[in-house]
């Protein structure tokens, strides 16, 4: 199979992180990274020229990336693939509930020209279903965190930081209100963290809330291996991810917190899941601080909220990337 995607590490996405992770597996070393890069007109011939070269049969195209931005031409591109490079295509689907009418509009038509489409969530799937009543394709693969557990996962009682956040260090990812919640618990001498990296386009956002951050007394933990973050956030009791449209099954950041056994404290939303809801603490921003001052007293709730994180991480992330890789392969055949 070859996996067509437009953002690939070192580049900070997490879609690149994801094709990454799916070919490190012992089923994914048999497919091919086509990492393009330039989608204008002019760019295409060449492309086509470059996935012309793949023999392979199967296409996965990973939409959307950072890569393409708006572009219409990874579209024309996989179209033109079916079309005359006779290839078989595999779309995979990360945000189809949060594309404009416009990138919705583009991707309904790709899907006609799909042999299977693949989302990871049945939020998406759903979405995608009420937009196209006619669509008969449709798989869920759950997405992994890209955050590996850590072998020195601990016990509650045992945990050095209070609280903590992880994610990008970019607008509308919630940090906004985390902050709010960060400076009293900081005040009262909880130890509080930001971890996570800064992206360049962001610098005019990140380098005030950097300078911030050391005014306050929070430390700032920017660029770390893999099995770092597992560690810290293994050495974590809360991690407060206040997402402004809410958790949901996808975020790689829960992941990572619930895979580590920290307490998962959060915001609802429309793409939150029944379970999630069951098993995790939905605060407003107006009240976290209070609440997660409170719950940080409470030993019998942290150990129950990390044995729902744990729980959670059984039932309903899947057990290695190895096994998403073996459900790509599975819907292929």
């Amino acid at each position: 199979m070859i996996i067509l995607t437009g953002t690939y590490p070192p580049e900070r996405c997490g879609v690149g992180d994801y094709v990454q992770n799916l070919l490190s597996t012992p089923t994914g070393r048999n497919w091919t990274l086509l990492y393009l890069k330039g989608w204008k007109w002019k760019n295409l011939r060449g492309h086509l020229h470059r996935l012309r070269q793949c023999t392979d049969p199967d296409l996965n195209f990973q939409y959307p990336t950072m890569g393409y931005g708006t572009s219409i031409i990874p579209h024309v591109l996989v179209i033109l693939a079916v079309l005359f490079l006779h290839k078989r295509l595999y779309i995979t689907v990360h945000e189809y509930s949060q594309l404009g009418w416009k990138g919705k509009m583009a991707l309904n038509l790709l899907f006609l020209f799909a042999r299977d489409v693949i989302f990871t969530t049945s939020f998406e799937l759903g979405c995608a279903h009420r937009h196209n009543p006619w669509m008969r394709k449709g798989r869920v693969v759950k997405i992994r965190s890209n955050i590996p557990v850590s072998d020195h996962c601990k016990p509650m009682q045992e945990r050095k930081y209070d609280v903590g956040y992880f994610g990008y260090i970019r607008p509308f990812k919630g940090i906004e209100d985390f902050m709010k919640a960060a400076k009293e618990l900081r005040r009262q001498g909880k130890q509080v963290y930001v971890m996570g990296q800064t992206q360049p386009e962001f610098a005019d956002f990140h380098e005030p809330l950097l300078r911030e951050l050391a005014q306050m007394g929070i430390t700032y933990i920017g660029d770390q291996s893999q099995e770092e973050v597992a560690d810290i956030i293994s050495d974590t009791k809360i991690m407060y991810l206040p997402y402004p449209d809410g958790l949901s099954e996808r975020r790689g950041s829960f992941l990572a917190a619930v895979v580590n056994g920290a307490a998962v404290v959060t915001t609802k939303g429309a793409f939150t899941s029944l379970d999630q809801q069951r098993k995790f603490a939905m605060v407003s921003p107006s009240e976290a601080q209070v609440r997660i001052q409170n719950w940080l007293t409470d030993e019998k709730w942290l150990e129950q909220q990390q044995c729902n994180s744990l729980t959670y991480t059984k039932e309903s992330v899947p057990a290695s990337w190895e096994q998403v890789a073996e459900m790509y392969g599975q819907i292929i055949r």
